[in-house]
C-alpha cells in the first residue's frame, strides 16, 4: 500500500504527499486512477504504481465527450474521489485531479508566442508557463462564428534568438529572445466550462487539464514514433478521434461524433434491450465479415412475454461492418492524406476491443497498425485490467501530471469553493432528489 502524508491539521494546498489522480470522463463511464511514481526522484519520470481506482457508469451524463448534466457529473466526481480517499486511508478527501478533455468539437492548430527579454539572461519556468497560457488565451479570443475556448497547449518547437530551432527548452537556458510554437487544442466553450463547473459543484479542483490526444501520445508513443510520425485512432463509445503527430507537432486532430455505442444502438433495433445488444456485440460481434459457419443466437425480446429474438451471426457482422464503414471512412481519409508523414498507426479506446478490429483497420491502409499499449509505464504489481486500452488516456494524464509537478515543485493547488447557495441546493439534491438511473 502506498504511504501518503497524514495530518490532523487542514491539508496545505500543495501537491506534496498527494498521489497522482487522473480522471477521464468518457461517454460511457467515469474512469479515475490514483498512482504513485516508483522513482519520484527521477527527473525524467518513472513507472506508475496504481494505488486506487474507481469506475462509475451510474449516470449517462456525458454525450459525445461533452457533459450534459453537471449535477450528475459533480455527484460522480465527488463520490469517486471520496471512495478513493477512503481506500487510501487519507485523513482528508482528495482535493484535486488531472483531467482529460476531449469531445466532438475539439480541434488543434499551431499558435506562436514571442518573448524578447531585452537582455541576455535565463528563461524561467514562470515565463514558459506564461507563454503556454498565452497560446491558449489567443485561441479563446479568436473571432469565430461560435465562441471557442482553448483547452490545452503542447510545446512543438522553440526558436532561440532567431536562429537555433529546438524541440524543447530547459528553464534557466540563457537567451535574448524566444519564439515558441504550440500545438494548441480548442473547442466550443461547453467542452471545458461544463467540466470546470462540475468540479466546482463537487468542491474539487482541476490541478491541470490535458487534451485527450496529448494524454494518449504521452502514454502510447515512443521517441522513435514521435520522430518518424504516428497516428492514434481512439475508438470511444460515442466519439472516434484521429490524431497525427510528428517531430513535436500535432499535424491534425479530428473528432467524429460516432463510436461503439452507435453500433450497439443498431443491434438494439433487432428488438432487444440495449444491455443485451452490448453483450451480443462483445461476445459474438466481429469487425470483419464472418468466414466460419454462422451461428444462430437466441436472445430475449425487449418486449415482456414476447417470443425470443433469433440473431444470425452473419447478419450481426453485417450490421457492425455497415456502421463501421460510416464511422471509419473519414478516419481512413485522414490516414491517406498524411500517409507520407506516418510511420506507425496505433488503435486504442474501449471500442477497439471488438473482435478483429486490428485486421479491419489493417485492411484499409498500407501503414503498419498495432494496438497502442501503455504497459511499459505501469509497474509489475499493477492489476492486469488497468492495461486495457480504455485506461490509456487516464494513464497519460497522470504521466503529464507527474511532469507538471516536477516542473512546479511546491506550487499551491488551485482551490474551488462552492457558493453557499449551491452548497445548499447540492445537499438537497443528494438527500431528496438523487439523479434517476
Amino acid at each position: 500500500m502506498a504511504k501518503f502524508r497524514h495530518s490532523k491539521k487542514e491539508p496545505e494546498h500543495t501537491a506534496e504527499g498527494l498521489p497522482l489522480v487522473g480522471i477521464d470522463m468518457g461517454s460511457s463511464s467515469f474512469k479515475m486512477l490514483a498512482a504513485e511514481e516508483t522513482d519520484p526522484t527521477n527527473p525524467y519520470g518513472s513507472q506508475l504504481r496504481i494505488v486506487a481506482a474507481d469506475e462509475s457508469s451510474k449516470y449517462r451524463c456525458v454525450k459525445k465527450g461533452i457533459i450534459v448534466n453537471s449535477s450528475e457529473a459533480s455527484y460522480m466526481i465527488r463520490e469517486s474521489m471520496l471512495l478513493m480517499s477512503n481506500r487510501l486511508h487519507l485523513e482528508h478527501p482528495l482535493p484535486t485531479a488531472f483531467c482529460v478533455l476531449g469531445g466532438k468539437s475539439m480541434q488543434c492548430t499551431p499558435v506562436k508566442v514571442l518573448r524578447n527579454l531585452g537582455y541576455r539572461g535565463p528563461i524561467r519556468q514562470s515565463l514558459l508557463d506564461e507563454m503556454r497560457n498565452e497560446s491558449i488565451i489567443k485561441i479563446s479570443r479568436a473571432q469565430t462564428a461560435q465562441p471557442i475556448v482553448g483547452l490545452d497547449a503542447r510545446p512543438a518547437s522553440f526558436l532561440i534568438d532567431g536562429e537555433q530551432l529546438v524541440e524543447t527548452i530547459k528553464p534557466d537556458s540563457i537567451i535574448n529572445s524566444v519564439t515558441a510554437t504550440y500545438s494548441t487544442f480548442y473547442g466550443f466553450t461547453d467542452l471545458k466550462e461544463k467540466v470546470v463547473g462540475s468540479f466546482e459543484r463537487a468542491g474539487k479542483s482541476i490541478e491541470q487539464a490535458f487534451a485527450r490526444p496529448s494524454a494518449l501520445l504521452e502514454a502510447l508513443a515512443s521517441e522513435q514514433d514521435e520522430l518518424v510520425g504516428l497516428a492514434i485512432i481512439d475508438m470511444g463509445a460515442e466519439t472516434t478521434t484521429i490524431s497525427i503527430y510528428k517531430g513535436g507537432s500535432f499535424l491534425s486532430t479530428k473528432v467524429l461524433p460516432f463510436g461503439g455505442y452507435n453500433i450497439t444502438l443498431d443491434i438494439q433495433h433487432l428488438g432487444i434491450t440495449i444491455e443485451d445488444a452490448e453483450k451480443l456485440k462483445v461476445r459474438f460481434g466481429s469487425a470483419i465479415a464472418q468466414t466460419k459457419a454462422p451461428k444462430t443466437i437466441r436472445i430475449r425480446n425487449a418486449q415482456p412475454n414476447a417470443e425470443p429474438i433469433l440473431v444470425n451471426t452473419t447478419f450481426l457482422s453485417e450490421i457492425i461492418t455497415s456502421r463501421l464503414e460510416e464511422i471509419m471512412l473519414p478516419i481512413f481519409g485522414e490516414l491517406k492524406k498524411y500517409e507520407n508523414q506516418i510511420g506507425q498507426v496505433y488503435i486504442t479506446g474501449g471500442a477497439s476491443r471488438m473482435a478483429n478490429m486490428l485486421d479491419y483497420v489493417r485492411a484499409h491502409t498500407s501503414l503498419p497498425v498495432e494496438y497502442g499499449s501503455h504497459a511499459d509505464w505501469l509497474d509489475e504489481q499493477t492489476d492486469s485490467r488497468f492495461y486495457g486500452p480504455e485506461f490509456s488516456a487516464t494513464v497519460g494524464a497522470m504521466l503529464l501530471g507527474a511532469r507538471f509537478r516536477r516542473e512546479h515543485p511546491g506550487q499551491k493547488l488551485p482551490t474551488t469553493k462552492i457558493p453557499v447557495g449551491k452548497q445548499f441546493i447540492a445537499k438537497l439534491t443528494d438527500l431528496f432528489t438523487p439523479p434517476t438511473e
